[in-house]
């Protein structure tokens, strides 16, 4: 399939919309997040990154290229290093989380199991909405923000929606187009499940945090 990240951007496109219209998204967009939900989210987004960055570097030494793997395993240290300037700028190490939400746990465990156990195109099409869906928001909100000077997470915001993760997320959509150009039809079908899966992950991340989500027992 040709642009494949297309068609499964357009068919996924609802996700997205929930996403934007989320009251974590909102609310951080207007600035009025409060301090505690989102500094529950940098530290349990700081656990999914210790472990993204170990499925980026699997999926990296699995593509054909030399250039793919060099790709992916920068993307697990140049892009999350400064995730993690940002981390350390809003993290609060008194109240360090330690142990990952019941979602995150899941969102990070069928990363790996996508990148170790499945097809290729599929854990390409896995780990990209972490890419995709983040610039996306990103540019959302500084699309529709109108306190530029005064919102306490510019920082973050200006973060993704700026030019050097829009090329990080670029170069992820052209990898992953060029293995589903040559898959055939089962797999594309496989690969539209784990975009799909992993976007409603994003979700829920996003939803987890802002219930400041903790295990039931």
């Amino acid at each position: 399939m040709q642009n494949w990240y297309k068609y499964i951007n357009d068919k996924t496109d609802y996700i997205l919309d929930e996403i934007k219209s989320h009251p974590f998204i909102s609310d951080l967009m207007e600035g009025i997040l409060t301090k505690e939900i989102f500094k529950f989210y940098i530290h349990q987004d700081a656990l999914y990154l210790a472990e993204y960055k170990k499925v980026l570097a699997i999926l990296g030494t699995r593509c054909d290229e030399q250039d793919e793997t060099q790709f992916f395993l920068n993307a697990a240290t140049g892009i999350i290093d400064v995730e993690k300037a940002l981390h350390q700028h809003f993290m609060d190490k008194e109240n360090n989380r330690h142990e990952p939400s019941p979602t995150c746990e899941f969102y990070t465990n069928y990363l790996a199991n996508m990148v170790s156990t499945h097809s290729l195109q599929e854990g390409l099409a896995a780990v990209l909405p972490c890419f995709t869906i983040y610039k996306q928001i990103g540019d959302y909100i500084l699309e529709n923000q109108s306190n530029f000077k005064n919102n306490p997470y510019q920082d973050w915001i200006n973060t993704y929606g700026g030019d050097e993760f829009a090329k990080s997320v670029a170069l992820a959509i052209d990898i992953t187009n060029k293995y589903a150009a040559e898959a055939n039809d089962k797999t594309i079908h496989q690969m539209n499940l784990a975009y799909e899966k992993a976007s409603k992950l994003e979700w829920m991340f996003w939803d987890s945090a802002y219930q400041l989500e903790s295990w039931k027992i």
